[in-house]
């Protein structure tokens, strides 16, 4: 598809998007993007360079991955780019063959793969990169130290570590340590650089596995009464909480639970002034995620008089 006639669709969902043809605007994004197509991968001007072509027309961004060797199919994500973007150099390629893949993303998923692409790439002298990390798998956040100081200069000694997380993130040095906040399947390579007259470069690169944390509610929700009022607290344990909601009702042992107020996962505190004097309320806390709802404990409270 060539540039000219992908912009003029991207015109026309515009259009179609603020309701210029007099189509309704669509309430968000529902649908995850088409697949990328044509991925080709190219090896110029020290990176491994990728061209594919944008089949959809409302993606906020892509995810691009890289496994290590002929026909691997252990690939981990090494950047994000975004929307309309369709080429990304990889400077953090590794010696003998590198395979690439690319997808899609919006608010609403991430779409089928592309193609997977090739390309072989020729050690440029003798200095040979090596990583070692403890823990590259467990839940988020996940803290991973890792170590290239055994890269060896056959020749002379290396000059720098140059490293790429995976998450769009760098850093330099022999020893390092990054923190991953987001669940995914991210590659970390390290390139390292020998010097003196004969400079040299070559790269590796490990699988780091990062889960989401189990759904769990705060467990010590607290209530404390005033006069005309209930003061709620707690402590938001490690979660793949995405929101909370505080529930309400009314006399000691009730069970019809409603909502009162929606707050952020990182809020500790509420206080409910939509209370009678001399009333007793029981109150819980409901996590939710795509996954489901768990609740926290209940505590009971009568506010004073």
């Amino acid at each position: 598809m060539s540039r000219r006639v992908r912009l003029m669709r991207r015109f026309f969902a515009v259009l179609v998007g603020v309701g210029v043809l007099g189509i309704p605007p669509a309430g968000g994004v529902t649908t995850v993007p088409s697949a990328p197509a044509g991925l080709t991968a190219t090896f110029g001007s020290g990176s491994a360079v990728l061209s594919w072509t944008d089949s959809s027309l409302n993606e906020t961004g892509f995810s691009i991955e890289r496994c290590l060797g002929p026909n691997c199919t252990s690939f981990g994500q090494i950047a994000t780019v975004g929307a309309n973007t369709t080429s990304y150099p990889d400077p953090f390629y590794a010696t003998d063959v590198n395979r690439y893949r690319v997808r899609a993303l919006n608010s609403a998923g991430a779409s089928g793969y592309s193609n997977s692409a090739e390309t072989a790439i020729i050690g440029t002298g003798d200095v040979s990169a090596s990583i070692t990390a403890a823990s590259t798998a467990g839940q988020a956040p996940l803290t991973v130290t890792f170590d290239g100081s055994a890269s060896v200069s056959l020749n002379g000694t290396v000059s720098s570590w140059a490293w790429s997380f995976g998450d769009n993130t760098t850093s330099s040095g022999p020893v390092v340590s990054h923190t991953y906040d987001t669940p995914g399947v991210y590659l970390a390579s390290l390139k390292v650089t020998s010097g003196g007259p004969f400079a040299s470069t070559n790269s590796t690169a490990v699988i780091v596995a990062v889960a989401a944390p189990p759904l769990v509610a705060p467990t010590d929700l607290s209530a404390t009464s005033m006069r005309d009022r209930v003061r709620l607290t707690w402590t938001n344990p490690v979660s793949s909480a995405t929101s909370l909601a505080l529930e309400r009702c009314k006399r000691v042992g009730c069970t019809g639970f409603t909502r009162i107020a929606k707050v952020t996962t990182f809020t500790t505190s509420f206080t409910d002034v939509d209370v009678r004097k001399g009333t007793t309320y029981a109150y819980r806390l409901a996590a939710s995620s795509s996954t489901g709802t768990v609740f926290s404990n209940t505590v009971v409270v009568t506010v004073r008089r």
